[in-house]
């Protein structure tokens, strides 16, 4: 008789990408900012709007396909260096005034707190102490 397995919140099992909090963070915030993005002006769509959707995309995808490895770490990084591109190009559509000062706060905040859980990931406290 095979076993059940065990669930967590919202009725995911234990061991599914959902109750990564990483995921779920980043997940709300591409959430958040597609339709931002979207707002971009026409001439941006094929540049900066599809590279900001893709670096996104492969976040997530890079997060799945990391949750499911053995040895986590290596692919740890490679999320943080697609979050570096990411702020890159929160920055850039900043600067060029395709996103409110309000939006890049909200954004930055929002890839901050990414950051931290995946600095989390990288470098866990030691336990006891």
């Amino acid at each position: 008789m095979p076993c059940n397995p065990v669930f967590h919140a919202e009725g995911k099992p234990a061991n599914s990408v959902a109750n990564l909090i990483l995921y779920q963070k980043f997940a709300d915030f591409l959430i958040w900012y597609e339709p931002i993005v979207e707002r971009f002006p026409s001439s941006q769509k094929p540049a900066l709007c599809a590279a900001t959707k893709n670096t996104c995309y492969r976040i997530i995808r890079m997060i799945i396909m990391t949750n499911r490895q053995r040895n986590k770490l290596p692919g740890w990084y490679e999320i943080d260096t697609e979050l570096e591109v990411l702020r890159f190009h929160i920055r850039h559509a900043y600067k060029r005034r395709y996103l409110s000062k309000k939006g890049y706060e909200v954004a930055a905040r929002k890839i901050v707190e990414v950051g931290k859980i995946l600095g989390g990931l990288i470098n866990p406290k030691p336990k006891g102490g």
